[in-house]
């Protein structure tokens, strides 16, 4: 039979570490190869079709379709659909980590003032939230105790990184700068999480519409958080 889907879904969707994911309750670790590259279809497959729909939308035949399997095969490596999200959420994650540390390298920002800097960073969350909307909506909803953690660690990595760079660019910084970072991260985040759950809804009337009036919004309360002195 024919299966002219599955290559789409390697070519749109980047290979997936199964290094951590194979390691998960909800996941059927692969004994063999083959196996190995089957698993790494299904989450691939998944990963293309939230490209373009809400994951409410996918069902497992479409999952099998796009990865070039029966649905028999998904359920021998995964419980159900949830399954391969949060394990595609892990996967995702493990990326805006390496993301994060690349976009946040010192010598990137070596140029840009303060506020060029926290703006450039709260602009390239806000365009990852809205470029994996479909992703990260749904995950946030299953009310996942791992997925939070995640969340957290990703949401605590950004605040080391924007410390060090506050650090770098102002000579004089308060003694609890860590603390309040901390808070103003964490109301940014807030803020595009609430954007990302309630969409296409704006949460109020004055809802920034892009990402860039997003990042506008989040770098004024940021500053806010911060200190008036900044």
């Amino acid at each position: 039979m024919p299966r002219p889907r599955a290559s789409k879904a390697k070519t749109v969707s980047k290979t997936h570490d199964l290094e951590r994911i194979v390691k998960m309750e909800r996941v059927n670790a692969p004994k063999q190869a083959r196996s190995e590259q089957r698993l790494q279809d299904i989450i691939q497959a998944l990963e293309s079709l939230l490209d373009g729909r809400a994951f409410e939308e996918i069902t497992i035949p479409d999952i099998a379709a796009r990865a070039g399997c029966v649905p028999a095969s998904i359920y021998a490596r995964f419980r159900d659909k949830t399954s391969i999200l949060v394990a595609l959420h892990q996967s995702i994650r493990d990326r805006q980590l390496a993301g994060i540390d690349e976009t946040m390298r010192a010598d990137r920002h070596a140029e840009l003032s303060l506020d060029e800097s926290i703006f450039k960073i709260f602009r390239d969350l806000a365009k990852y939230y809205t470029r994996h909307r479909n992703l990260l909506r749904p995950a946030f909803l299953l009310g996942d105790t791992e997925i939070y953690s995640r969340v957290a660690t990703n949401i605590r990595h950004t605040a080391d990184h924007i410390a060090g760079i506050v650090r770098q660019k102002s000579k004089q910084t308060p003694p609890d700068l860590d603390r309040r970072i901390d808070l103003a991260t964490r109301a940014a985040y807030a803020l595009l999480q609430q954007r990302m759950v309630f969409h296409p809804q704006p949460a109020s009337r004055q809802a920034p519409a892009s990402d860039e009036d997003m990042a506008a919004e989040m770098t004024l309360l940021f500053k806010r958080n911060l200190s008036s002195d900044f």
